[in-house]
C-alpha cells in the first residue's frame, strides 16, 4: 500500500486524518466495504469507520498489484448508509 507523502501531510493539516491513521484498518481488512468509485472510472473506494465516523478512501491498483491510496474524506452519505459502525 502506497500513497503520496505531500497528500498525507495535506490531509493531516486540513482534515485531521492521514493515511498512517487508517493503514492498519485496511491491512487488517476491517473496512466496511469496497465499491466502485462512481465519480472516476477504474477507481475503487474503501469505506471505513474511524473515530466513530465513516470515511471514504479512493484507490487504484497499479500494474504490479500495489494499492495506491488517493485521498481520505468523511462521508455523510456513507455514514448514514453504514450506520456509523
Amino acid at each position: 500500500m502506497i500513497w503520496d507523502q505531500k497528500k498525507n501531510e495535506w490531509l493531516k493539516i486540513y482534515r485531521q486524518i492521514c493515511f498512517d491513521d487508517i493503514a492498519h484498518i485496511l491491512l487488517d481488512r476491517k473496512y466496511l466495504d469496497i465499491l466502485e468509485n462512481p465519480a472516476r472510472v477504474g477507481q475503487l473506494i474503501f469505506v471505513l469507520s474511524f473515530n466513530n465516523y465513516t470515511y471514504v478512501v479512493p484507490f487504484i491498483v497499479d500494474n504490479q498489484g500495489q494499492i495506491i491510496l488517493k485521498t481520505i474524506y468523511p462521508s455523510r452519505k456513507f455514514h448514514k448508509q453504514y450506520g456509523g459502525k
